[in-house]
């Protein structure tokens, strides 16, 4: 007869004694592993380059282990690309309005300036593993090209709907020639990449696509 309610009182005393299953760790661990992640894969880019980088020597530069890096980032391209867009994308950002023209040169030299610092050999670093590796081209250009490419072209467009821009002005093509040329020097080393090398593109591309409303 003492067998029902005692078997009770012990499941009762469970319920309420044992703690509650911690769930992950605390948002600020978290935060703290990720920026220790891409400081390490920063630092490590800074002596070698994409190709010779590897998660495992990521993963004891950060002090983490390597199940916690293929949890937030699958490949070693899909960590080096998240690091460029956290570091270097904002870099590259526009934080004024400006006329179509002034937009283009304003994007066009902090391109320029990044492709001159420590992000230049990481990003021709990483469009070269994109030649073998089509989906690494891909999210490349997806990430950090795209983006930029449509605000450019955004901008020109406003240029020439506000009449800064001829009508028959083809923003998508006005933003290739000048970006492609960029890029063009950059992987190539045809010649320097320089701020007047910048200037002097623009003025070249642009001279004769304003219109008679517009200064130079």
């Amino acid at each position: 007869m003492n067998f029902t309610p005692r078997s009770v009182k012990i499941t009762f005393v469970k319920r309420n004694v044992l703690p509650a299953a911690r769930k992950g760790r605390p948002p600020s661990e978290m935060a703290a592993s990720h920026a220790a992640i891409m400081d390490a894969v920063y630092a490590l880019l800074e002596e070698k380059s994409v190709r010779d980088l590897t998660m495992e020597e990521v993963a004891k530069r950060a002090r983490v282990g390597k199940p916690t890096l293929y949890k937030w980032w699958p490949t070693k391209a899909t960590l080096v690309l998240a690091m460029l867009c956290e570091r270097m994308a904002p870099n590259l950002a526009m934080r004024t309005v400006l006329t179509a023209e002034e937009s283009l040169r304003f994007r066009v030299r902090q391109l320029i300036k990044v492709f001159n610092g420590p992000f230049g050999k990481i990003v021709a670093g990483l469009i070269a593993e994109g030649q073998s590796e089509p989906a690494i081209r891909r999210e490349f250009f997806d990430r950090l090209v795209s983006p930029r490419r449509t605000a450019t072209i955004a901008d020109l467009q406003r240029g020439k709907n506000a009449g800064e821009l001829r009508s028959d002005t083809e923003p998508d093509l006005l933003n290739d020639a000048i970006f492609g040329a960029i890029y063009y020097r950059f992987l190539l080393r045809s010649g320097p990449l320089t701020r007047q090398f910048g200037e002097e593109l623009v003025e070249q591309v642009i001279r004769g696509h304003r219109s008679g409303n517009t200064r130079s």
